[in-house]
């Protein structure tokens, strides 16, 4: 992760950790951990249904069904093939390559709840942001990179479950999208399990 990503994330958790002072028991903190699909530009660089995603969240309850907050991810998709590449209609390359997409969304989050506070509770929510994504094609003895900040989207839809008194479990499916930045469009599924804590 490059140093500007890291600065902009340890800014964006510390606004929301000072905001959060004197009002803990308003937000929901979580961690979850994610299994993700590669879909449409994403999948035609990386065929890849990914184990290693992760992230972590703040939900601030406005209201008792409406929550605002900050989410914070780590995708990653890699994929090994010796598919012919074509770098313009004269040029095309053969070998084994090894191909990594890491993205890093970084989302200004809202979800609507429905049920009681205290019970099981399915939500609606949509996430407003930004993506860092590099691409990396490696083959032999080079490498080709891509680094870019891609305008985002992710809609959600999952389901919050009492385990005890503050604590909760949480199952969702999101689909992230990343607005086309250096040539690419940035899209993949997440389905996720997660705890959180009020």
């Amino acid at each position: 992760m490059g140093k500007t990503l890291r600065v902009i994330a340890a800014a964006l958790l510390l606004t929301l950790v000072l905001s959060a002072e004197g009002r803990a028991q308003d937000w929901f903190w979580g961690v979850e951990y994610m299994v993700s699909s590669s879909t449409g530009d994403t999948r035609d660089f990386v065929k890849d249904f990914s184990f290693r995603n992760f992230a972590v969240e703040g939900r601030n309850m406005v209201k008792d069904n409406v929550s605002v907050g900050l989410y914070l991810g780590w995708n990653v998709f890699a994929e090994k093939t010796d598919s012919l590449i074509e770098f313009n209609e004269a040029t095309t390359v053969s070998g084994v390559q090894f191909r990594y997409v890491n993205a890093f969304p970084i989302m200004a989050t809202a979800h609507y709840y429905f049920g009681q506070r205290r019970g099981i509770r399915p939500y609606v929510g949509t996430g407003l942001g930004t993506y860092y994504a590099e691409n990396r094609l490696e083959i032999g003895t080079v490498a080709f990179q891509d680094k870019n900040w891609h305008l985002g989207v992710a809609p959600e839809v999952g389901v919050v479950i009492p385990i005890s008194w503050n604590a909760r479990a949480i199952l969702n499916a999101r689909y992230n999208y990343g607005l086309k930045s250096g040539g690419t469009k940035l899209s993949y599924f997440t389905f996720g399990v997660g705890i959180g804590w009020l």
